[in-house]
């Protein structure tokens, strides 16, 4: 049996742009898309509600995005959005940044 999620609403996010971003390749510049996961941390065991990815902005350490993604989520409590900002490599894509969204602490 499933069990139904509760949705208490929808968590929507719009990606504008970031600036000054740190050029992490070593021939031409880095290749940046944003990755964003919630999960709610509770003390036993976390629980994932997905993750959701940016377009990929070729060459750019300024990319401009305007998207926006929505998340439903069954409550505020101890959610946390984690935001990574991420360079598209061939081999493995690296980091370039990455910050934590409590969701409850925002008075949403």
């Amino acid at each position: 049996r499933h069990k139904q999620h509760r949705t208490m609403g929808i968590l929507t996010i719009y990606l504008d742009k970031a600036t000054n971003l740190k050029d992490e390749d070593v021939v031409g510049k880095s290749d940046p898309y944003v990755k964003f996961s919630l999960e709610q941390n509770n003390m036993m065991r976390d629980k994932d509600y997905g993750d959701m990815k940016s377009t990929t902005k070729e060459n750019e350490l300024n990319p401009e995005y305007g998207e926006t993604f929505t998340f439903n989520i069954p409550s505020l409590d101890n959610m946390e959005l984690t935001v990574k900002v991420m360079d598209d490599d061939i081999v493995s894509d690296d980091k370039m940044g990455k910050c934590k969204l409590k969701l409850e602490k925002l008075g949403l």
